[in-house]
C-alpha cells in the first residue's frame, strides 16, 4: 500500500489508520507497530509515530506498559454512554427538522425509504446499509447545526466497527425502517414529542441488541 502525497504524510497516515480502525481492519486489543507499518505504508516511522498521537487524542488507539500503541477496546459502558450521548443530540436534530423541512426536503427522504424499502425485499445488504446512512444525513442536512452534526459524526465513528452487526440481522433492518418511516410522519405531522419517543425507542432497541453481540466480540 503506498500512501498518497496529497496532505501532509502524518495527516494522511492519519486518516488510513484511523478509516482502518473504524471498519475493524485493525482489529481491538491488537498493537500497532510502526516498523510493520513504515514497511506497508513504505514510508518512515515519523509520520506514523506522530498519526499514532492523534489517534490517541481521540481515544481510538492508547499506549502500553511497553511502550508500544494498541487499539483501544471499548467497554459495555462506554458503548452505553454513547447511545445516551446519541440519543440526546439527535433529539436536537430532529427539533430542527421538524421546525425547518420543506416540502421538497420531505419528498426527498420519501424517496431514500422507498428505495430502501425495495433492498429490502433484495436483501441488499450494503444497499441497505447505505440508505440508512443517507436517511441520516438528510437529517443532518435539513437541521442546519454544524457543531452538533460535528458531534455526531464523532460518535458515529465510534459505533460504526458494531451498526453492521444490527444491519446484518433481518428483524432489527425492518425494525430500523420502520422507525424510520414513524420518524417521516412526525416530521410531515410536525409532532417533535412523538419524533423524539421513536428515535429514543429505535436507539434503545439498536443498544440493546447489540450489546450481547459486542460481549461475544
Amino acid at each position: 500500500m503506498i500512501i498518497e502525497r496529497n496532505k501532509s504524510m502524518r495527516e494522511k497516515v492519519y486518516d488510513v489508520l484511523k478509516e482502518m480502525i473504524i471498519d475493524g481492519k485493525i482489529p481491538q486489543g491488537e498493537r500497532i507497530i510502526e516498523t510493520e507499518y513504515s514497511k506497508i505504508f513504505q514510508i518512515s516511522r515519523t509520520p506514523i509515530r506522530e498519526a499514532l498521537r492523534m489517534l490517541e487524542l481521540e481515544g481510538l488507539v492508547v499506549s502500553n506498559s511497553t511502550g508500544g500503541v494498541i487499539v483501544k477496546k471499548t467497554t459495555k459502558e462506554e458503548l452505553i454512554e454513547i447511545y445516551k450521548i446519541r440519543i440526546a443530540l439527535e433529539g436536537i436534530i430532529l427539533e430542527e427538522v421538524i421546525k425547518k423541512a420543506t416540502e421538497k426536503e420531505i419528498k426527498l427522504i420519501e424517496e431514500i425509504l422507498k428505495k430502501t424499502e425495495k433492498k429490502l425485499k433484495e436483501n441488499d445488504l450494503e444497499e441497505i446499509f447505505s440508505l440508512f446512512s443517507q436517511f441520516n444525513i438528510e437529517l443532518y442536512e435539513i437541521a442546519k447545526v454544524p457543531r452538533v452534526m460535528g458531534m455526531i459524526n464523532n460518535i458515529n465513528l465510534y459505533l460504526k466497527r458494531f451498526r453492521r452487526l444490527a444491519i446484518d440481522e433481518n428483524i432489527r433492518k425492518i425494525e430500523a425502517f420502520n422507525d424510520h418511516v414513524k420518524i417521516l410522519d412526525c416530521i410531515k405531522n410536525r409532532d417533535l414529542a412523538k419524533a423524539l419517543k421513536i428515535n429514543r425507542k429505535h436507539l434503545e432497541r439498536s443498544m440493546d441488541f447489540m450489546i450481547p453481540k459486542f460481549e461475544e466480540k
